[in-house]
């Protein structure tokens, strides 16, 4: 039998939201999240594939993998109405608090989550793919913020606002994914999506009443039986399921130079207490 052909799809938003549930605790207890920087991501992916053979007993080969993300970011735009239910909330706790005083902290809110969504295209994701064979990052959708919907809002002690808005997360991403796993399903026999979002649902039945197997791939926190994947809505759908237990992509798959050495040491902590739980049991 020849190696089943795989082609891997990554939802980067979804995925993001997943490292993001591991933290840790750092200097002035200060939690530190991982993200896409702190992983080899070449094995990585060779480890999914062996995941993959020793689940079904089956050779997969490797064709590619993309990891979407948003194009563009959602152009900043003033709401008047918004502006206005901002004042009337919180000027009792800020006097001073007018409408000129609210566009300038939206739009200085606005302007640090644009430049890091575009500095992220360049620091992070071309910098992953100039280091890994067979990956393609695509962009497409919407990435959605709120500049004037308030996530948080205060006066810090040396007179300053700290002003936040709402991260919608992406729109028309899901939908890019869908058009080319169904695109390209001349082109492989299996499809691993790295996603726990429901609302792939659809796609994966689609997909296999096309006779393709789908599989899915989730990180997950703790080690067997204690664990909780973090991509859960999708496994009774997919043909098979496979993931990395904590002390998997802690150990094998992360970078230790990537994070201060504070967070370094809490993370080793971190590995030593999974193990010993697993030993004790």
């Amino acid at each position: 039998m020849e190696p089943l052909r795989t082609v891997m799809f990554i939802d980067g938003r979804n995925f993001k939201y997943n490292l993001d549930a591991f933290r840790f605790v750092g200097d002035q207890d200060r939690y530190y999240a991982l993200n896409e920087t702190h992983f080899n991501w070449q094995p990585f992916f060779e480890g999914i594939i062996r995941k993959c053979n020793g689940a079904t007993g089956w050779e997969h080969r490797l064709v590619r993998v993309y990891w979407y993300n948003a194009a563009t970011i959602r152009p900043f735009s003033i709401n008047e109405t918004l502006i206005r239910a901002i004042i009337d909330k919180y000027q009792g706790r800020f006097p001073e608090l007018d409408r000129n005083k609210v566009i300038e902290l939206a739009k200085s809110w606005y302007d640090n989550e644009r430049h890091y969504f575009d500095n992220a295209r360049e620091e992070v994701y071309e910098r992953i793919q100039r280091k890994t064979a067979f990956l393609e990052f695509r962009y497409t959708g919407e990435y959605v913020v709120k500049p004037f919907d308030v996530y948080h809002f205060e006066k810090n002690a040396n007179g300053t606002y700290f002003y936040q808005g709402i991260r919608k997360g992406e729109k028309g991403v899901d939908v890019g994914i869908a058009v080319d796993m169904i695109a390209k399903m001349p082109n492989y026999d299996v499809a691993i999506l790295v996603s726990g979002d429901a609302d792939f649902l659809p796609l994966l039945c689609h997909v296999k009443d096309s006779l393709k197997s789908v599989y899915q791939f989730s990180i997950a926190q703790g080690i067997p039986p204690n664990i909780k994947y973090l991509s859960p809505w999708l496994i009774g759908v997919a043909d098979v399921f496979q993931y990395f237990d904590e002390i998997e992509l802690l150990e094998t798959y992360f970078i230790r130079n990537s994070v201060p050495p504070a967070i370094l040491a809490a993370i080793d902590s971190r590995i030593e207490e999974l193990k010993k739980s697993r030993s004790t049991k």
